[in-house]
């Protein structure tokens, strides 16, 4: 596995993707699921071109797969260009054949990483909000004042508790995430899982959701949160942002 961030001993940005196959329904049965193409396309590109070292994390190394919703355009407003130019852009992105293990990322390599960027997905709900490896790179982001931003269903990260189930890392801050009425709107309706906008309230978050389908980012100090897809681009511009800002903090120190 190649790990040339590491190698290089280059500060790097770790996209933090679902390696989930099949999204558990309600009532029992299975769909295919995976990472939602738009929201690591949009924020890879910017970051790229902005750049930063780019690399891609699952919990155990497994390869990500894309979510076949998110390249059907009947859910991208029957836009066949754009689905098709998403398929292809996706294929641009050799890295997502060589993810890095969360499990065993260690302390320096932790030290290396800049910012975590957690893309949507039905995944997510699966996989990443139940892990105490996603628990222990939350708490290390907020131990060491490092960059977070969580995009629709990747909020689902959010969850994440340690061994003893204490609350999760960031729990109490300001956040948004794919909305219950957007959830409502979808072929899913009354199937979720769960419904990720009720669970980060329980869980003690602060959430904030706007118009269904529309951009909605939260810029929290501790944390950037979009809501859907349409949030992507802003969310991104705000993460680099907020990157170049910790990086010439740290320059000053």
């Amino acid at each position: 596995m190649c790990y040339t961030f590491l190698m290089n001993q280059q500060p790097y940005i770790l996209f933090l993707l679902s390696s989930a196959r099949v999204l558990q329904l309600r009532d029992g049965t299975g769909i295919p699921t995976g990472f939602w193409a738009e929201e690591l396309v949009v924020p890879w590109n910017l970051l790229k071109n902005s750049g930063w070292t780019l690399s891609i994390g699952t919990l155990d190394g497994s390869i990500p797969i894309v979510d076949p919703e998110s390249l059907d355009p009947a859910n991208l407003n029957h836009d066949l260009q754009k689905a098709s130019e998403l398929a292809k852009q996706i294929t641009c992105i050799p890295e997502l054949e060589h993810p890095v293990s969360l499990q065993s990322l260690q302390a320096g390599q932790l030290d290396l990483m800049q910012g975590v960027f957690i893309p949507g997905g039905n995944g997510p709900l699966m996989d990443l909000a139940k892990s105490v490896d996603v628990a222990r790179l939350l708490q290390h982001c907020r131990d060491h004042h490092k960059v977070l931003a969580t995009l629709c269903h990747g909020s689902a990260a959010l969850l994440a508790t340690a061994h003893d189930h204490s609350d999760p890392p960031f729990s109490g801050n300001p956040v948004t995430c794919f909305s219950a009425a957007e959830e409502a709107a979808t072929a899913l309706a009354g199937r979720w899982p769960y419904t990720l906008e009720e669970h980060l309230r329980n869980a003690g978050f602060l959430v904030s959701v706007g118009e269904s389908w529309q951009s909605h980012v939260v810029d929290d100090a501790q944390i950037l949160s979009g809501q859907n897809p349409a949030s992507a681009a802003t969310l991104t511009e705000a993460f680099i942002q907020r990157l170049f800002f910790q990086t010439n903090k740290e320059k000053q120190q």
